[in-house]
């Protein structure tokens, strides 16, 4: 269900969103699926072929991540829609980092700490978000993919 790397979708930006209709209804129940099928932290549209700024966040996990990992958060899930990130912390932190769309390999990304962002909901609603941590660099990954770029980018 996942777009290839080379795929022009996964690598170009999203146009924005300007309706939620049922075309992004029906869109989003497809990205919703395939983030649950998937098992990551996170899922952007282009991953799936979808050219437009919808990403979907939300994590919990299994005991034996968190034996490996005991920074690991369950994160409810929620929908951005048009995500902005509108301030960075000077602070950036550099964490291995994986993602769907590049199976099996893990990359030294360098991520802003804190971050503030505005977005849409999935009912088109207007919110704003502060994050740091874990919650931070999921968010700048999965904006990230709405702006055509991949973490293949951080090659050694």
């Amino acid at each position: 269900m996942l777009v290839d790397q080379k795929n022009p979708t996964l690598n170009s930006p999203c146009i924005e969103v300007e309706d939620f209709g049922n075309e992004f209804k029906s869109d989003l129940k497809k990205i919703i699926t395939a983030h649950l099928r998937q098992g990551g932290v996170g899922l952007a549209a282009p991953q799936i072929g979808i050219n437009k700024q919808i990403a979907v966040i939300g994590f919990t996990p299994s005991e034996e991540k968190l034996k490996k990992n005991p920074k690991l958060i369950t994160i409810n899930q929620f929908v951005l829609v048009n995500p902005k990130i509108t301030w960075r912390s000077q602070e950036i932190v550099v964490e291995k980092e994986g993602c769907l769309s590049i199976e099996g390999k893990l990359f030294d990304v360098p991520r802003y700490q804190k971050i503030h962002l505005e977005y849409q909901d999935e009912n088109g609603n207007k919110k704003k978000m502060k994050a740091r941590g874990y919650l931070a660099r999921i968010i700048q990954h999965e904006t990230d993919h709405l702006n055509g770029l991949t973490i293949g980018r951080f090659k050694k």
